[in-house]
């Protein structure tokens, strides 16, 4: 019985890696085509983003289709399925403060933004770009922006 299972692992990864270049080929297939989507829908080039919040559950981005946040160099975005494209200049950012909740281990924030003297508020899950980010409004010397790390270690 314990021989069997073996033989059967054994095929399987035998069988993984002779399929490996088709697989690769669809994974790489699947990632321009997403590209190509996102720059016909927002105008933006995918591979000179960095996602900011975390991605919600399957579920809850079919039903609800909630916005998601990227960021530049100098800009941060917000997309959100049948809305216009928001862009915020970087400089515009406020503050950058850690909230207490955390959902499925990730932190949230909570950013606020100045917009020709109105302050909107926006709260997303941190995502693994999240520290550079936080380094980027740090370069506004108005702006108020918490550590990621308590004390160095805890997020």
């Amino acid at each position: 019985m314990g021989t069997n299972i073996v033989l059967i692992f054994l095929v399987l990864i035998i069988i993984s890696l002779l399929c490996y270049p088709k697989i690769q080929s669809w994974i790489d297939y699947y990632k321009e085509k997403r590209a190509i989507e996102f720059k016909q829908k927002t105008g933006l080039d995918l591979s000179s983003l960095y996602r900011l919040s975390a991605p919600k559950p399957y579920l809850e981005n079919l039903i609800l289709k909630p916005a998601v946040f990227y960021f530049d160099e100098n800009n941060l975005y917000r997309i959100k399925p049948n809305e216009p494209l928001f862009k915020y200049p970087l400089s515009t950012i406020i503050e950058a403060r850690r909230t207490m909740i955390t959902i499925n281990n990730r932190r949230v924030w909570k950013i606020i933004i100045d917009n020709a003297g109105q302050q909107l508020i926006y709260k997303l899950r941190a995502y693994k770009n999240f520290s550079l980010f936080l380094d980027k409004v740090r370069e506004n010397p108005n702006a108020i922006v918490d550590n990621r790390y308590i004390w160095g270690i805890f997020e």
